[in-house]
């Protein structure tokens, strides 16, 4: 009885002592764990002090820097890296706002060189664009206001090849004609001020400084902007040859100048978008399949440039009345008979100058550029091609632009070329031709940056 007493007492005091010992122990281990920390810091000091050393000779040179450069930073607590990334940030603003305003300035007047030609393609289909029989590039950008002056510009009209092969007008009919083409004019000349005073300004600000290519080739579209209205007067001249009366031909302007003329403004459209695309755009990072897709893209946009070409031939030759039953058939058959295609000697010229060659060959480019653009998704789909979201968005949106594009196209032949559908088709023309070439300005832009 009295060892089980003591083996009790033994055991509560066991149970008293074990939470000293614990706490015993691990305060033995936080002393052991400082001791070794002390020793650590005491080993790395040496390394710590030159690298704050160093790090505090840096930021005191940024600050010296930067005094230099701003006051306003002398009042900053702190220097060095905050500074720094302050700076870094304003100049990021500059830039961008620099490459907003100029691809701005280039999209607005691209878009204006879209109306143009979408007003001459109205023009065109209203017989307007031998309304005006004379070139004032200045003093024409006002129409008549009186009715002396109406007269006057109705009998300059009555002296044309075109209104002495039609059976009769009327002064208000003429005023319509007349109004299609003078605003096709007013319009086409604004582009010059439109075009030149920022660019102008944009030059004399230094916008453009370490970017050579990019400033000549601004100055460029200028000059092309310029020559595009006189090539429009020599345009306008072929209709107005007295020859055509002689010859028994239609008064209409050469469909080789009108081709010519379509061909320049599209080229002004295409560049001036493209160059704000890439002002706009970041730089296109590299993925698998890269190379092929931005390939395909190209031709896609080549081929499509010389479909929407081929266009203003078969516009020139009134080419667009033909087939207009049985669409996809011409004449009952696939493809017109080769005694129709190859009437005129040497044969080339037929792809030019007759009205069933010229229709074939726009649809063998239509359906071209369809095949371009299917292939393009092809490659793009394909396995191991990594396409990042933003290129297959703008594969979408050409996607939806093709087929758009290629309704209007059949909707024109089926309606023998009803004016608004005619107009829409000129109109989705350029709404393709913008998708591909923002397609190819995603896969090519470098992220130029105005400095």
């Amino acid at each position: 009885m009295f060892r089980t007493q003591t083996n009790m007492a033994m055991s509560r005091l066991s149970v008293s002592f074990a939470p000293t010992t614990a706490l015993r122990n691990c305060s033995y281990m936080a002393v052991t764990t400082t001791h070794t920390a002390k020793r650590f810091v005491s080993s790395i000091a040496p390394t710590v002090n030159a690298t704050t050393s160093s790090l505090v000779q840096q930021r005191t040179m940024m600050g010296r820097c930067a005094t230099t450069t701003a006051t306003p930073i002398n009042n900053m607590k702190v220097v060095g890296p905050t500074m720094q990334r302050r700076f870094d940030a304003t100049s990021i603003n500059q830039r961008n706002y620099r490459n907003w305003a100029v691809s701005s300035w280039l999209y607005f007047t691209g878009a204006m060189v879209g109306g143009v030609v979408v007003v001459g393609g109205m023009t065109r289909l209203t017989e307007s664009g031998l309304s005006i029989v004379d070139w004032r590039p200045v003093t024409g950008v006002i129409p008549p206001l009186t009715d002396a002056e109406w007269d006057a510009e109705f009998s300059k009209y009555k002296h044309s090849p075109e209104f002495k092969q039609k059976s009769s007008m009327t002064l208000d009919e003429f005023k319509v004609i007349f109004y299609w083409e003078w605003g096709h004019r007013a319009l086409a000349r604004s582009l010059g001020i439109v075009y030149g005073v920022p660019m102008t300004y944009f030059l004399a600000r230094g916008y453009f400084a370490g970017h050579p290519i990019l400033k000549l080739g601004l100055a460029g579209l200028f000059v092309l902007g310029g020559a595009q209205g006189a090539l429009g007067w020599y345009m306008v001249k072929s209709g107005l040859d007295p020859k055509l009366l002689d010859e028994k031909k239609k008064a209409t302007v050469s469909a080789y100048r009108l081709a010519a003329h379509l061909s320049l403004a599209f080229l002004l459209y295409s560049s001036m978008m493209r160059i704000g695309m890439g002002l706009r755009l970041p730089a296109s990072s590299a993925f698998p399949g890269k190379f092929s897709v931005q390939s395909m893209a190209r031709i896609s946009t080549g081929v499509m440039f010389t479909t929407a070409i081929s266009g203003a031939f078969v516009a020139g030759l009134d080419a667009g009345m033909l087939y207009s039953d049985g669409f996809p058939l011409m004449g009952g058959r696939i493809a017109p008979p080769l005694e129709e295609l190859t009437t005129l000697d040497p044969w080339y010229r037929n792809l030019f100058e007759n009205p069933v060659a010229a229709q074939t060959w726009h649809r063998v480019m239509a359906g071209t550029t369809t095949c371009c653009i299917i292939l393009t998704n092809v490659v793009a789909r394909r396995p191991g091609a990594a396409v990042p979201w933003v290129v297959k968005k703008a594969l979408w949106v050409v996607n939806g632009a093709l087929v758009v594009q290629v309704s209007l196209g059949v909707a024109t032949i089926v309606t023998q070329v009803h004016i608004h559908t005619a107009a829409s088709h000129q109109f989705g023309s350029i709404v393709l031709l913008t998708s591909l070439i923002r397609l190819c300005a995603v896969l090519g832009s470098r992220g130029t940056v105005l400095v």
